[in-house]
């Protein structure tokens, strides 16, 4: 007889929409820009030598060489599906879910979108000797975003329908009592790997050097790329690390810098267990998340993290090593309060 591990998608339906995501999210981009490749081609001899690719509020006033084109649509078209194959395959693994699903949709859409831009965009500019003559773009725009639609959405409805499995409950290596009289705490840091926060920062560096060039040439646009580097550091500050802490009180993370936090009291929590957790096959990726199942969280890396059920609201929990011993002792907290209808207030020891 076959048993299947319950916390990972059985193997058939596993190969099956893994199967499916690299038709819609590698062989369709692939055939939806060939063919899109082979009309750009045909077109060259008939375009002027430069081209508009740029389009402001009065009309076109960027130009540049036809075969922009062709970068732009090799690059959206199959670069960055061939990017989030390659993430989806090793990230997911064999926690397969609707995130996945959805990253296959994408795949394709992109495919689609950056065909009819590219198409569109050279299309309304053939057999024009004048600048001036160029239409505007909004028109192709849109059609560009319906095909997106379009495209992702049949990509969708053909793959698989798979409800990621919830992580396996961890134990505790040792079991936690609370002695009547005691205060335990418990207070632990979260972080994200050091590998990923090292790449966040070379993007955010990118970005430093792409606003100081604009700014300092007075090219526009700089301003918006300022803003958009203060907006990603500010937000890789407040992630990238969590306080988390278990007390007679109830249950608290709190980022580094004060905020984002979030609170649960122990006359909210139901209950509290270890869980492991597959980021991207969960939760559709990491960071503060929300899974298709209602359940948010600080989804840090992959690994053990504390789940904790509230009265009326979905659970919430939090990545972390040691998440075995934390909900249990949290849920000693919950035993202890129903036991004895009190709230704890008494002193005693901590750990971490």
């Amino acid at each position: 007889m076959t048993t299947y591990d319950l916390t990972r998608t059985p193997p058939p339906l596993l190969k099956r929409a893994r199967r499916m995501f690299v038709v819609v999210a590698a062989l369709v981009p692939i055939v939806i820009t060939t063919v899109a490749l082979v009309v750009l081609l045909s077109w060259l001899p008939s375009l002027p030598e430069q081209v508009a690719t740029h389009w402001g509020v009065d009309g076109a006033d960027g130009f540049g060489p036809a075969a922009t084109y062709l970068w732009l649509l090799l690059g959206v078209g199959l670069g960055i599906p061939a990017l989030m194959v390659v993430t989806t395959l090793v990230a997911v693994g064999s926690h397969w879910g609707g995130a996945a699903r959805l990253m296959g949709a994408l795949a394709a859409g992109m495919a689609a979108f950056a065909a009819v831009t590219s198409v569109g965009s050279l299309a309304i500019q053939r057999d024009l000797s004048e600048s001036s003559e160029i239409p505007g773009i909004g028109g192709v725009v849109a059609v560009s975003f319906v095909a997106l639609l379009v495209v992702a959405g049949a990509a969708w409805a053909v793959q698989p329908r798979v409800r990621a499995p919830r992580g396996r409950t961890l134990e505790p290596r040792y079991a936690v009592h609370i002695e009547k009289g005691e205060r335990v705490v418990w207070i632990a840091t979260t972080s994200m790997p050091r590998g990923v926060v090292a790449f966040l920062l070379v993007v955010l560096l990118g970005l430093v050097a792409l606003a100081a060039y604009l700014l300092g040439t007075g090219t526009e646009g700089g301003g918006i790329v300022a803003l958009v580097v203060l907006v990603v550091g500010l937000s890789l500050a407040a992630t990238a690390s969590f306080r988390v802490m278990i007390t007679p009180e109830g249950f608290a993370a709190r980022a580094l810098l004060g905020w984002p936090r979030v609170r649960v009291p122990l006359d909210e929590v139901e209950s509290a267990r270890a869980v492991d957790i597959s980021p991207f096959g969960e939760f559709g990726g990491w960071g503060w998340r929300v899974a298709v199942d209602g359940r948010s969280g600080i989804v840090l890396r992959r690994g053990p993290a504390i789940e904790v059920s509230r009265r009326g609201r979905r659970p919430f929990l939090v990545t972390i090593d040691g998440a075995e011993e934390a909900a249990a002792l949290l849920q000693a907290y919950v035993d202890r309060t129903r036991t004895s209808g009190t709230m704890p207030t008494d002193t005693g020891k901590a750990t971490s």
